[in-house]
């Protein structure tokens, strides 16, 4: 095997591929990127059998064939070489990679072990924005669980109907949903997607433009975007029925400044206890919202913003990064908080856009 390519589009590439390795597989294999040059064009793939890759690279092909080099070794010497193009030719074992100032030979990985990424039929598909799709994955993936006991809470859901893809996840503490138009009127089943795995297809929209079309089935999802094929397996499981929790009424009701709230949550975090404690106190008859944080060892801060509250008074501890977390998916100007008493939910809504809501459960003292 032997080709010719340019250093920037080659070293993208691998700096994609490079994140979907498996450092630590069983399968020394799956540490590396395959690399095949055949039929004209470059091929790079990389798996961590969750989620895989595929990049097609402009290359000038000498000589076909394929080779697995290790990501991390690969990546490394690319970060720091020079030169416009870099050559690579298999020698016996050996890997040469060549750029204008500097030369390395890798040691190489039986490509024969490396697996095939599954190919999802065009059956069954959605199409959005690109932009959209990153959007809605960005604004709930971060409330995805971190634990592995429930993988239906690791996961962030995907669901289509009437022209909308709902986004949503939850880690039983707080949920986020994100709704985002599709192009026609698509439906589908839920589709959950590790939280791990949605964030890279998230990056991997990012950097693309126009639509973007998802093909599932019962095991896997997959999208083509450019140069990249990207796929992922589905969870079996069934997301909690969240519909059913969100309050319909409530009692109490203040719209604040985003920008006011978020300062505020971030300056009180210096005074957080190790639960990251925060009380919230709506006040109608004052008009603010006011918010307290301890810490024995610290000391203590209280936080008044002005608001427009209607309804009755309402106090309550919620886990200030949690509260914090939920300003990132709201772009207006004002955030409404809505409650129904202590012990209860809140609701937190940018208040320019029904398009998002978030949920956090209160925190017992």
């Amino acid at each position: 095997m032997k080709f010719e390519t340019s250093t920037t589009e080659f070293l993208s590439a691998v700096g994609t591929a490079t994140r979907f390795v498996e450092r630590r597989a069983n399968l020394p294999v799956l540490a590396g990127i395959l690399m095949v040059a055949e039929g004209g064009r470059l091929t790079l793939r990389a798996t961590n059998l969750e989620c895989g890759v595929e990049i097609t690279v402009p290359a000038k092909i000498t000589t076909e064939g394929m080779v697995v080099v290790p990501a991390a070794v690969l990546s490394g010497f690319l970060n720091t070489a020079r030169g416009k193009t870099v050559s690579i030719s298999l020698v016996g074992e050996v890997c040469k990679v060549e750029t204008e100032r500097a030369s390395a030979s890798i040691k190489t990985l039986p490509h024969e072990d490396f697996p095939v990424l599954p190919r999802v039929s065009a059956e069954r598909s959605f199409t959005a924005k690109s932009a959209d799709l990153a959007r809605a994955i960005r604004s709930v993936a971060y409330c995805a669980s971190l634990s592995a006991t429930k993988p239906e809470l690791q996961s962030v859901l995907l669901s289509a109907d009437g022209g909308k893809l709902t986004a949503a996840a939850t880690d039983s503490f707080r949920l986020a949903e994100k709704v985002v138009p599709l192009r026609g009127g698509a439906s589908t089943p839920q589709l959950l997607v590790p939280a791990r795995n949605a964030a890279e297809l998230m990056r991997i929209l990012d950097t693309a433009g126009g639509e973007a079309e998802i093909y599932f089935n019962e095991n896997q999802l997959s999208t083509h975007v450019g140069t990249i094929y990207y796929t992922s397996r589905v969870i079996d499981a069934a997301f909690p029925n969240y519909k059913q929790i969100i309050p319909k009424t409530f009692a109490t009701e203040a719209l604040v400044l985003r920008e006011d709230l978020s300062v505020a949550l971030k300056s009180i975090s210096i005074f957080a206890d190790k639960f990251s404690h925060v009380s919230v106190a709506l006040d109608p008859a004052k008009k603010i919202v006011t918010l307290t944080s301890r810490n024995p060892d610290v000391g203590e801060q209280v936080c008044t913003l002005k608001a427009t509250i209607t309804g009755e008074p309402f106090t309550m501890s919620f886990n200030g990064r949690y509260l914090a977390d939920s300003l990132q998916s709201a772009q207006g100007e004002s955030i409404k908080i809505q409650a129904n008493g202590p012990g209860k939910a809140i609701l937190i809504r940018d208040a320019g856009d029904d398009s998002f809501f978030y949920l956090a459960m209160p925190m017992n003292r």
